[in-house]
């Protein structure tokens, strides 16, 4: 089989000089040159210098009479037959590769270069001394090492896929904690706005009763001390008067004058009354309600949002035999098949349960618990204080 740089030389010898590309229709001019029928027909058309002298050829510049094209048919045989070995070359690569120096099909593979070789690259000087083996039978080790690569792989991406799948079930699982948390902080907020509006109604009451009273008595301050201040007034005019009278006038009544202003009493009016003071004293009190309310509002409030998650280590003394647990100590998975697990009086035979390492005593803890079983997957969240794990998985 020719190969395909023969073949690609042997077509650019039947290129047309005008458009470079393969001949079609080849004629021949005066001076022996092969062009394309339209290419020629249309280089004749261009108008030169002189309109009276005869075109001539683009290659050799030789004149050549426009009706003197001969049609050259053993050239476009040539030239088919070119073309017919350009596909069926191409045909050829498509199906089997060839040596990119030499054109020949390639048939093995140098292990000590890593090359694929054809015929004349084996026998190379370079190549001579090196292992050959065919193509098929330096593939076959590799296959072996990739199909062991796959299996790696595939459990790795299947292990991948199960934490994947667990976490987003711990995922839902968190996005549901948060959802009920959005819900309890809204509704222990408009429970205490609606507390509020209403100490505040009341407190506003207190505060306007309190208002008025204060000034009502204000009223009756500013009455009496008016009274008060008139009747001074009274006598101390009646006294200046009686002063710039003539001795005569002056000691007339003059003693029941000063008896009547000595034993005058002054009475002294008070703008608060004890009871009133005693209510403003008091109001602080009225607050109370509201502090212990906001004080168990908080409370309540962090007890609900803040809370540790529990840190829980199985114990494989206590684990059933059908318990497998983790090297982490944080997952058990049950088996059908019974493990060898020493006898101790801590291990439980009966129920397929397994205690936590560590018990939590004291304030609230929480932890997600994922079951796995024949024909069910699910999630379960546990909120409470024990201080042991002892949920049994079997079905």
């Amino acid at each position: 089989m020719a190969s395909a740089a023969s073949v690609t030389s042997l077509a650019d010898e039947v290129n047309c000089p005008i458009c470079q590309g393969t001949l079609r229709e080849p004629v021949t001019i005066d001076c022996g040159h092969n062009f394309c029928q339209g290419c020629l027909t249309r280089y004749c058309e261009i108008p030169g210098p002189d309109l009276e002298e005869s075109p001539t050829c683009p290659l050799c510049k030789e004149p050549f009479r426009p009706g003197s094209f001969r049609p050259n048919w053993q050239l476009a045989n040539v030239v088919e037959n070119i073309e017919r070995l350009q596909l069926v070359s191409t045909l050829g690569l498509g199906e089997e590769d060839a040596c990119q120096e030499h054109g020949e099909k390639i048939y093995f593979f140098c292990e000590d270069d890593e090359m694929q070789l054809c015929v004349v690259c084996r026998e190379a000087g370079e190549h001579a001394a090196h292992t050959m083996r065919f193509l098929e039978d330096a593939a076959a080790p590799y296959r072996e090492q990739i199909h062991k690569c796959l299996k790696c792989l595939r459990k790795e991406r299947e292990e991948i896929q199960e934490i994947q799948s667990r976490e987003n079930k711990r995922m839902q699982v968190l996005l549901t904690q948060v959802s009920t948390k959005r819900q309890q902080v809204i509704s222990e907020f408009a429970h205490l706005r609606k507390f509020l509006e209403e100490q505040q109604s009341i407190l506003l009451a207190q505060l306007e009763s309190l208002d008025g009273d204060i000034l009502k008595q204000q009223d009756e301050f500013d009455f009496l001390v008016a009274g008060e201040i008139c009747r001074f007034s009274t006598l101390i005019e009646e006294l200046e008067e009686k002063n710039e009278r003539p001795a005569r006038e002056l000691l007339t009544d003059i003693r029941s004058t000063l008896i009547r202003c000595e034993t005058r009493k002054c009475r002294k009016p008070v703008a608060v009354s004890p009871e009133l003071g005693q209510r403003i004293r008091d109001f602080p009190q009225q607050a109370l309600p509201l502090q212990r309310e906001m004080k168990m509002f908080l409370e309540k409030l962090h007890f609900e949002l803040d809370y540790e998650p529990a840190h829980i280590s199985l114990d494989p003394q206590t684990s059933h035999p059908k318990l497998l647990l983790s090297e982490d100590r944080q997952r058990a998975q049950f088996s059908y098949k019974w493990q060898n697990s020493p006898d101790n009086p801590q291990r439980f035979d009966r129920a397929t349960c397994v205690l936590a390492h560590t018990g939590i005593t004291g304030g609230r803890h929480t932890w997600v618990w994922v079951a796995r079983v024949p024909g069910y997957s699910g999630c379960f969240q546990l909120s409470s204080p024990p201080s042991l794990l002892g949920t049994e998985v079997a079905a």
